[in-house]
C-alpha cells in the first residue's frame, strides 16, 4: 500500500501535505497543548454536481448517508460514534459534500474507518431514504417562511452561473420524484476520491495519520464525474411577489476570488463596508437615515469566482431610499477609507484567525479550503502577516483602480422596488468566469 503513494510534502514543520495515488489529498497541522482532533472532508459532490432533473440530491445524500456505513446500521454506527463522543455532520454544499468530525484525539484511529465507511461504503438504506428526502422536503418549504433565505437562494441563483449557483435545498418538485434507486446510482457516479481533500489539525503524529489514511481511503478508487457545463447566469434585475410588510434587498457583484493576490484587499474592503456596528452599511443605512432593520455585506468565492452579496430588510415605504443608499455606499468605497476604517477591519479579521487558531475543528476546515483555493495549506502566523502587511496607501490604490461590473438585484417583497437610481454598475472587479 504505502508503496504507491508519493513522499510527503512538508508545507511547514508544523503541517504536512501528501497525494495518495488515488488522488485524494491529506494535510495535516500538529496543534501543541491539545487533547483534540478534528477532520474535515471534502468530496467534490455537492450541490452543482445534482442531476439536472433532480436538483436537492445532494443535500438528500448528505443526510441518508450518515443513516448506516459499511457493517453497522443506523443505530449501531449512531451509538458507536456517541460513545466516542464524535461531534459530526455532514453537510451538502455547493461543491464539495463536507463531512466534519472532532473528537478526543486518543480515539483518531476508531473513528477514522467510520469515517472512510460512510463516504466509501454507505448502507443507503431502503428505510432511510424517504425520512432523508422529507427533511429535505421540510427544509426547503421552511424557506417560505424565512425571506431573507429565500431572497439569498434567489441572489445567488441569479448571479453564478449554472450549476455553482443552484439553490443546495434543491427544488420540491425534483425532491418528491427521487427513488432511492435512482439517488443510489447517483451517489456511486458523483463520489470520488479524485480532488477529494482530507485535512486534519489536533495532537496526531504525521507518519502514522499517513499510514492510517492509506490503510482508509487507499483502495477507494472510482473515476470522477465529467466537469459540469456551464450557463450564463441571469443578472439582471428580478423581483418575487411575496405579501408582507417588509422588504428583502440583495445585491451581488463579481470580484477577485480567494486565490486572487488582492482577494485579501477585497474582503478588508468588505469589513470596512460591514464589519460590524462601526462600519459604513450599519452606521450609514441604519443607524443615520433609519432605513432599514438589518443591513450587511460579505464575500463568498469559489475556485475562480468571487462576488460580493449585500443585504438589506426594510418597509416598503422605504425599499427605494435604502436601495439607493445602499448602492451608493458600494460607490462611495472606491474613493477610499480612512486608516482608522483599515485598522478595525484588520482587527476584526485577525481576531477571526486568532479564534479560528484556537479550534481544532475551525483550523481542519480553514486548512481544506486553503488547499482548494491556494494548492497549500497556510499557517495562522502567514494569515496573520498577510492581514498586517496591507497599508492604507495600497488599499486605496486598489479600489480606486477597480473597474465596473454589472449588479445583480433581487428584491422580494409586496411590489417590485423603483423609482431610483439606476443599478446596473458599481466600481468592483470585472467578472472571473469559473472553469472547474
Amino acid at each position: 500500500m504505502t508503496s504507491q503513494i508519493p513522499s510527503v510534502a512538508a508545507a511547514s514543520a508544523d503541517q504536512m501535505v501528501h497525494t495518495f495515488a488515488n488522488g485524494l489529498t491529506l494535510i495535516a497541522e500538529r496543534v501543541e497543548n491539545v487533547r483534540s482532533a478534528a477532520l474535515t472532508l471534502l468530496i467534490p459532490g455537492g450541490a452543482a454536481s445534482d442531476p439536472e432533473n433532480a436538483l436537492g440530491s445532494a443535500s438528500v445524500l448528505s443526510d441518508w448517508m450518515m443513516r448506516g456505513a459499511g457493517e453497522r446500521d443506523n443505530r449501531q454506527l449512531t451509538d458507536y460514534l456517541d460513545q466516542l463522543g464524535v461531534q459530526r455532520s455532514m453537510t451538502a454544499e455547493t461543491v464539495f459534500m463536507r463531512l466534519s468530525a472532532s473528537l478526543l484525539a486518543r480515539n483518531f484511529g476508531e473513528v477514522l474507518p467510520v469515517c472512510a465507511d460512510i463516504m466509501r461504503q454507505p448502507q443507503l438504506p431502503e428505510g432511510g431514504f424517504a425520512a432523508a428526502r422529507d427533511l429535505a422536503i421540510q427544509q426547503l418549504d421552511a424557506i417560505e417562511d424565512e425571506p431573507s433565505q429565500k431572497l439569498n437562494l434567489i441572489l445567488k441563483m441569479r448571479h453564478f452561473p449554472d450549476p455553482f449557483g443552484r439553490p443546495i435545498v434543491g427544488q420540491r418538485d425534483h425532491l418528491a420524484a427521487l427513488t432511492a434507486e435512482s439517488l443510489r446510482a447517483d451517489y456511486h457516479r458523483r463520489f470520488s476520491p479524485v480532488g477529494a481533500i482530507l485535512a486534519v489539525a489536533g495532537a496526531l503524529e504525521f507518519q502514522p495519520l499517513k499510514e492510517s489514511v492509506a490503510n482508509c481511503f487507499g483502495e477507494w478508487r472510482t473515476c470522477p464525474p465529467p466537469p459540469p457545463t456551464l450557463k450564463p447566469a441571469p443578472g439582471g434585475v428580478y423581483h418575487v411577489t411575496q405579501p408582507a410588510n417588509q422588504v428583502q434587498i440583495g445585491l451581488a457583484c463579481d470580484t477577485v476570488p480567494e486565490s486572487h493576490p488582492d482577494s485579501i484587499l477585497m474582503q478588508l474592503a468588505v469589513g470596512v463596508l460591514s464589519g460590524g456596528m462601526g462600519a459604513r452599511l450599519f452606521s450609514e443605512i441604519r443607524e443615520k437615515q433609519g432605513l432599514c432593520y438589518a443591513v450587511h455585506a460579505g464575500y463568498i468565492s469559489l475556485a475562480r469566482r468571487a462576488a460580493i452579496l449585500g443585504y438589506a430588510g426594510t418597509t416598503p415605504e422605504r425599499a427605494a431610499t435604502t436601495l439607493n443608499s445602499f448602492l451608493r455606499e458600494l460607490e462611495r468605497l472606491r474613493q477610499g477609507v480612512t486608516a482608522e476604517e483599515l485598522e478595525r477591519a484588520k482587527i476584526g479579521m485577525k481576531s477571526r484567525v486568532i479564534m479560528h487558531g484556537e479550534s481544532t475543528a475551525a483550523r481542519a476546515a480553514a486548512l481544506a479550503y486553503d488547499y482548494y483555493h491556494y494548492g497549500r495549506p497556510r499557517t495562522l502566523d502567514e494569515l496573520r502577516q498577510r492581514i498586517e502587511r496591507v497599508s492604507l496607501e495600497q488599499l486605496n490604490a486598489f479600489l480606486a483602480g477597480t473597474a465596473a461590473a454589472p449588479i445583480t438585484q433581487v428584491t422580494v417583497g409586496p411590489a417590485p422596488v423603483g423609482g431610483g437610481e439606476a443599478p446596473a454598475k458599481t466600481r468592483v472587479h470585472e467578472p472571473v468566469h469559473e472553469s472547474h
